[in-house]
């Protein structure tokens, strides 16, 4: 009996170490493949952001509704109304209650405390120009005003809004991915590539479902000779 269970423990821990490896991003491109170039984003053929905060915002909203009409809320509700156990996608939508503008203002934005959609304003706020630089030891996303810098198969732990996230970077055939899984707040996965005709470059953000569902945005840079506007670069 002792013999199955110390064969089954084997064989489970084989299976785990070759899911890890599976999942290792590589530190080397397919060869002659490079992603190096100035470019700008096209926004003709990009998702359009704003649609997608549109979609987020609705379906917070929606969220919020439905759980005024759970817990049974003073604004018509029934005392006595059954309430439900707040949902841990809740949590980051409720946070402190914000006070309603007297009279007839407007009201606060659902997405105000929304950690997926500061994630996404992070993302599409660095701006329409994009620089990569890209040699075996480095990749380097240059934005004008701020740079990012990734170690091709580096596995590191890094400063994120609600604390510390670990970062996994490197090339998965053809697309060089960014995976950041934090501990508290949405994982999100960049994936950058050549088109298929290699005149452009892609880029595919993934935001995991946190208190709203998924996100995904394609963003389209075309090559470009212009330059894009300088500031005292930071790093992120």
């Amino acid at each position: 009996m002792r013999m199955v269970r110390a064969g089954t423990l084997l064989v489970c821990a084989a299976a785990s170490l070759l899911g890890c490896a599976g999942s290792r991003l590589a530190p080397d491109p397919p060869a002659g493949l490079s992603l190096a170039g100035a470019w700008k984003l096209d926004r003709a053929a990009s998702d359009d952001p704003q649609r997608v905060l549109a979609r987020m915002r609705a379906e917070a909203l929606r969220r919020m509704a439905h759980r005024m009409v759970a817990t049974g809320t003073p604004r018509g509700g029934t005392r006595g109304a059954p309430t439900r156990t707040a949902q841990p996608e809740d949590a980051a939508l409720d946070g402190d209650p914000v006070p309603l503008p007297m009279g007839r203002g407007v009201p606060p934005d659902p997405l105000e405390r929304s950690p997926m959609a500061r994630a996404l304003l992070a993302s599409i706020g660095r701006g329409d120009f994009l620089t990569v630089r890209q040699s075996s030891a480095e990749l380097v996303l240059d934005y004008g005003n701020s740079q990012r810098r990734f170690t091709p198969g580096a596995h590191s732990v890094v400063s994120a809004e609600s604390g510390v996230a670990d970062q996994s970077c490197g090339w998965q055939g053809r697309e060089y991915v960014i995976e950041v899984r934090a501990q508290a707040g949405p994982d999100v996965t960049e994936r950058y590539a050549l088109s298929g005709d290699g005149r452009h470059l892609i880029e595919r953000l993934h935001i995991a479902p946190e208190e709203l569902s998924a996100v995904d945005l394609t963003r389209v840079y075309d090559p470009t000779d212009e330059t894009a506007p300088r500031q005292a670069p930071t790093n992120d």
